[in-house]
């Protein structure tokens, strides 16, 4: 039986948010996207606009603060009422929700420092709060979510071992590169793997008696893995040993069972600590 302060700890169920998508003409005749995000928890709604390219992007967006604009926004936003699955909670009318005054612009349309300084401002004036995401922006972060770390596994342990340990990675802010987090229908396979073993700095191999009896997808990885490190001179491999012995890693590969690993024993988060650590200072 669960306590207020178990409760208070965990609950998340009154995290209620729904998205919608809708749009709008500019003056011009551009077709502008809209997205609108109603968070029931908070009393607020907001939204998001994508502005592609255009000639006068400052214009449009200065514009975008308009009043009349932003009310044909939120008129958008369907009329719902959202009830947590917990007992005796009450029914919130999504009438009930304030614009919060924020919005993000997403636009494939650079603006200078001076430009946006500009947006900003007017934003201010009209008690908006407004961001601005253009290309830089998106180089840079997907700079940042590039893998860092590729997880070889038997897909058998996916459940219990790989997908949590993935998820914690991320968590530590070491992006990983992990099958579900990758692949896409109609993705090759072989491509997509390939790409992730020779562009990561780390490979994590999750060695279990299920990997070490793998003689298809791990095996082939594995090799790979092994001719990179040859090749570049460097550690790469870091391995994990989840309930094998010595002599069967040894039987598997005498040069895996040299290399001193994480033992999967001592828990996910002091793994997921060792194996962040490790990557961070990979150059």
């Amino acid at each position: 039986m669960g306590t207020i302060t178990d409760y208070f700890s965990t609950d998340e169920t009154h995290d209620l948010k729904v998205t919608s998508e809708s749009g709008l003409k500019s003056g011009d005749g551009v077709e502008i996207p809209i997205k609108i995000f109603q968070d029931f928890s908070s009393g607020a709604v907001y939204f998001a606009l994508r502005l592609p390219v255009v000639s006068n992007p400052l214009e449009h967006c200065i514009g975008f603060l308009d009043e009349q604009c932003i009310g044909v926004a939120l008129a958008a936003a369907p009329q719902l009422s959202i009830q947590a699955n917990t007992p005796e909670a009450s029914a919130i009318p999504a009438s009930s929700l304030r614009f919060c005054g924020r919005f993000y612009i997403y636009s494939d349309n650079s603006l200078s420092i001076q430009d946006l300084a500009m947006l900003y401002e007017q934003g201010r004036k009209r008690g908006l709060s407004v961001q601005y995401f253009g290309p830089e922006w998106a180089a840079q972060r997907s700079e940042s979510e590039k893998p860092l770390a590729f997880l070889s596994y038997d897909s058998r342990d996916r459940d219990s071992i790989a997908r949590p340990l993935a998820l914690e990675l991320s968590k530590r802010g070491v992006p990983v590169w992990f099958d579900e987090f990758e692949l896409k229908i109609g993705d090759s396979l072989r491509e997509k793997i390939e790409t992730g073993l020779k562009e990561c700095k780390r490979c994590v191999l999750i060695i279990t008696p299920r990997f070490l009896a793998n003689t298809g997808w791990t095996k082939r990885e594995f090799d790979s893995i092994f001719t990179r490190e040859l090749l570049d001179r460097k550690k790469v491999v870091l391995p994990i040993w989840v309930e094998v012995a010595q002599r069967a890693v040894y039987e598997y590969s005498p040069s895996l069972a040299d290399k001193v690993a994480l033992q999967w024993s001592s828990g996910l988060g002091q793994v997921a600590d060792a194996l962040a650590a490790e990557v961070r200072s990979a150059g």
